[in-house]
C-alpha cells in the first residue's frame, strides 16, 4: 500500500525528498510519465488547496487538435486528444493513468473555454471509457460536445457501462466510439456499444473497403428506437483518393493530412482582383499617400465593398458608420490598412474542402505568431509575425511558387527571408508554428528555447488565435 501511495504522491508532484532504492522502479515509471504532468498538470488532491494558476502551469498546457470535415466540406469540428508521443507512452498502462490524463485534458479544454472559441462546431473529445464517472463532464456543455470513447487493453465492463451511457443521452450528451481491427479483436462487446452510439470513428488505413463495407452494414442494421441514423467518421486520410472512396462510401466526417496536400488540387476562384492587391501592398509598403491607396481601391467595387463592410462591422463599434472610401482609409490607418488588404488574398469563391482548412489554418498560425510579439527573441513588430504566418501558406492557396508570389510582393526583409528558408529568428518562430500543429513536441521544445521564450507556447494563444481566425472567415461569409 505505501508504494501504491508513493506513486501516486509522484504522479500527482507530492513525491517523498528522498526515496529509498528499492523505489527505483517505480521512479521509472513515475519518470516516464514526467513529459504527460509538464503538458498537461494533474488536478490538485480533494485534500489539498488547488493552487493558483501560472504562466508556467498554463504555458505547459498541449492539447492537439484536428479538424474534422462534414460532407458540404466544411470544418464541423475539432478532434482534442493527447500528443502521440505521449499517446504511445500509455499503450499497455493501468487504467488510473488513462484517467489522470483524461481529467487533465477535460479539465483544460473547460479552463481555456474551448468550446465557446468552437462556436456551433462540436468538439470531439478523446477518453478512456474508464472516465465516464470524471465529475468534470457534467461541466461541458452538452449541445456541442461529443465524447469519444477509445477502449484500451482493460476489458469492457458492460454492467457498468451501460448505466453511465444511459445516464450521459439521458444528459443530452452525445458519444461515439473508436473502432480499430486490434480494438474489435479484443474487446467483442465493442460491436454492440457501437450500435448504441451516436458516432463511430473508423481507422480507414487499417481496413480494407470490403472490412469497411461489412462493418458499416453490420453497425448500421440495427439502429436504436427514435434515435438518429449512426454517424460515420474516417480517420488517417492521407490523400485526396483516399477521402473520395469514403466520401463515395457514405461517412459524414473525415479526417487526416490529406487536406493540405498538393494533389489534384486546381487552383480556387477568387471574385478579388489579386493583381490589384498586390499592387495594394506594394504602394502600403513603399509610404504611398493613403490618398491614393484609397482611389486604387474606390476604383474597384468589390474592394469598395468589402472595405465599408469591414470597416462598419459592430467588431469596430464605430459610432457613426463610414460611408466613403477616403474616410475607411484614414480610419483604418496604414498598418492595418496593410492586414486588412493581405487577407483579401485569402477571400475564396465557393471555396471547397481543401481551401477552407488552410485558410483557417493560415489564418490561426498568423494570430498565434502575433501572439508571440514582444516574448524572448521575437520583438519585431506584431504585424511582420502576422504577415510571416499568413504568407506561409498563401502558395498552397493561390496555385503559384512562393518566390513567384514574393516577387510580386515587397514585405518586409525578415519576413522575405524566413518565407524563403533562410536562418534566422523570424524562420524559427515559423518553423516554431509549423511544428505545434504537427505535434512535433520535441521540436517544439527546442525551438522554444532557441527563442529564448519563458515557456513552451501556451496552449490559450494557439486556441484564441483559432477563434480570432473563425472570426475573420465567418465576417467574410456573410
Amino acid at each position: 500500500m505505501s508504494s501504491l501511495l508513493d506513486f501516486f504522491r509522484r504522479l500527482l508532484g507530492r513525491s517523498r525528498p528522498s526515496p529509498a532504492p528499492a523505489q527505483t522502479q517505480q521512479g521509472k515509471a513515475s519518470a516516464q510519465f514526467q513529459v504527460l504532468n509538464q503538458l498537461a498538470p494533474l488536478k490538485a488532491e480533494p485534500s489539498a488547496p488547488a493552487p493558483a494558476p501560472t504562466p508556467t502551469n498554463r504555458s505547459a498546457s498541449f492539447i492537439c487538435r484536428e479538424p474534422v470535415l462534414n460532407r458540404q466540406e466544411q470544418i464541423a469540428g475539432y478532434f482534442f486528444h493527447l500528443h502521440g508521443h505521449l499517446q504511445s507512452r500509455l499503450q499497455g498502462k493501468n487504467e488510473p493513468l488513462h484517467k489522470a490524463y483524461d481529467d487533465a485534458l477535460l479539465r483544460n479544454l473547460i479552463d481555456l473555454h474551448v468550446h465557446r472559441l468552437l462556436g456551433h462546431r462540436k468538439a470531439f473529445i478523446h477518453l478512456s471509457p474508464a472516465s465516464l464517472d470524471n465529475p468534470l463532464l457534467a461541466r461541458l456543455p452538452v449541445k456541442n460536445s461529443v465524447l469519444m470513447l477509445s477502449p484500451n487493453l482493460n476489458a469492457l465492463d458492460l454492467e457498468q457501462l451501460q448505466p453511465q451511457l444511459a445516464a450521459l443521452r439521458q444528459a443530452g450528451m452525445a458519444h461515439g466510439w473508436v473502432l480499430d481491427k486490434n480494438l474489435l479483436a479484443l474487446h467483442p462487446a465493442l460491436r454492440e456499444l457501437a450500435m448504441q452510439a451516436d458516432y463511430v470513428q473508423l481507422d480507414t488505413a487499417k481496413f480494407d473497403g470490403l472490412e469497411i463495407e461489412a462493418l458499416c452494414e453490420t453497425l448500421g442494421n440495427s439502429p436504436a428506437q427514435n434515435r438518429a441514423p449512426l454517424q460515420w467518421i474516417a480517420q488517417e486520410l492521407h490523400s485526396f483518393d483516399e477521402f473520395n472512396l469514403c466520401f463515395k462510401g457514405g461517412f459524414d466526417f473525415f479526417m487526416g493530412d490529406f487536406v493540405t496536400s498538393r494533389e489534384n488540387w486546381h487552383p480556387p476562384k477568387s471574385e478579388i482582383n489579386r493583381l490589384l492587391t498586390i499592387k495594394l501592398l506594394n504602394l502600403l509598403r513603399s509610404d504611398e499617400d493613403l490618398s491614393v491607396i484609397a482611389q486604387q481601391i474606390t476604383a474597384d467595387p468589390v474592394l469598395a465593398f468589402k472595405l465599408l463592410r469591414y470597416l462598419n462591422s459592430p467588431a469596430f463599434g464605430l459610432s457613426q458608420p463610414v460611408l466613403t472610401i477616403d474616410k475607411a482609409v484614414m480610419v483604418l490607418g496604414r498598418e492595418r490598412c496593410y492586414r486588412w488588404v493581405s487577407l483579401l488574398l485569402f477571400d475564396i469563391q465557393q471555396s471547397g474542402y481543401r481551401e477552407r482548412v488552410l485558410i483557417e489554418h493560415a489564418l490561426t498560425r498568423a494570430f498565434y505568431l502575433e501572439s508571440l510579439a514582444g516574448q524572448g527573441l521575437l520583438q519585431g513588430p506584431k504585424e511582420e509575425l502576422f504577415i510571416l504566418g499568413l504568407f506561409s501558406m498563401l502558395d498552397l492557396l493561390i496555385g503559384h511558387p512562393l518566390e513567384t508570389i514574393l516577387q510580386e510582393t515587397h514585405l518586409p526583409a525578415p519576413v522575405h527571408r524566413a518565407l524563403l528558408g533562410q536562418p534566422g529568428t523570424y524562420r524559427n518562430a515559423l518553423l516554431l508554428a509549423q511544428a505545434m500543429e504537427k505535434q512535433q513536441f520535441n521540436a517544439v521544445q527546442a525551438l522554444a528555447e532557441r527563442l529564448q521564450l519563458n515557456a513552451l507556447p501556451v496552449l490559450s494563444l494557439q486556441m484564441e488565435a483559432l477563434g480570432k481566425a473563425n472570426e475573420i472567415i465567418e465576417m467574410s461569409q456573410e
